[in-house]
């Protein structure tokens, strides 16, 4: 059965699909994993326009509830958000049980375009260029966790002439530009190592790792996009949660 969205409310038709469709992720409807209906058959479904059904899905892949995979569709996450609970240390560039253990080194730091569906992580245009860091840390046996961090250049060009090596991006954004941190969704996954990730951790291609992703929010827009790479070895990742009071 198809919930009705009422034109004669003030809330936008976009949050009312937004809404509807949470309902059908959160109460089991639509199973995590799952392909959700293409913007074509959810225009029919509300009789709305495509550009409306387009801000609802954006906003469940904001909100975390989504994932859209280029060429193949927009998927129901198979690892939701927490609601009621906040990070205590979301503000850490990382999460290891002994980070003293661990040397930092930048290997990479350019302007790129945003391809295979980044501009969409990002929430920018595909023409907009965005500022790609590459971090290797390493501890006592080697490379252990390898670091992506995506910025688009439009929110802080100047990160290009920062020392990252000494001190995080948020601590820069936070510290020396007032970009104030407001919330970061982190999700985890294993990930298959393809030649050039398994190379730089000293690995074999397609090694299983873990994958966390940290996409990172001031107000409603998205500042950084960091995947951490993390290759089994005795340095462990872990994540403190508390719940709000």
């Amino acid at each position: 059965m198809v919930e009705l969205i009422s034109r004669e409310e003030h809330e936008k038709l976009y949050l009312q699909i937004f809404e509807i469709l949470k309902r059908k992720i959160e109460g089991g409807e639509w199973k995590p994993g799952s392909k959700i209906p293409t913007e074509e058959q959810l225009c029919k479904m509300f009789n709305v326009s495509r550009v409306t059904v387009r801000n609802a899905v954006l906003e469940l892949v904001r909100h975390g509830y989504l994932i859209r995979k280029q060429g193949k569709g927009t998927f129901v996450r198979k690892n939701l958000v927490l609601e009621g609970l906040t990070m205590s240390t979301f503000l850490k560039t990382l999460w290891v049980e002994d980070e003293s253990i661990l040397s930092k080194k930048v290997i990479a730091k350019t302007v790129v375009m945003p391809i295979d569906g980044l501009h969409e992580e990002l929430e920018i245009p595909e023409n907009k260029h965005v500022i790609y860091v590459k971090v290797l840390w390493e501890s006592e046996q080697g490379p252990s966790i390898l670091q992506e961090s995506f910025v688009p250049f439009s929110i802080c060009p100047q990160l290009l002439e920062e020392d990252i090596e000494n001190q995080s991006i948020i601590d820069l954004f936070e510290k020396k530009y007032s970009i104030k941190i407001t919330k970061v969704y982190t999700f985890f996954e294993v990930f298959y190592l393809n030649k050039e990730l398994a190379d730089l951790l000293q690995t074999a291609e397609g090694s299983p790792v873990v994958l966390m992703k940290q996409k990172v929010f001031s107000g409603d827009t998205v500042v950084l996009l960091t995947h951490f790479y993390k290759k089994k070895d005795s340095t462990k990742l872990f994540l403190l949660l508390r719940r709000q009071t």
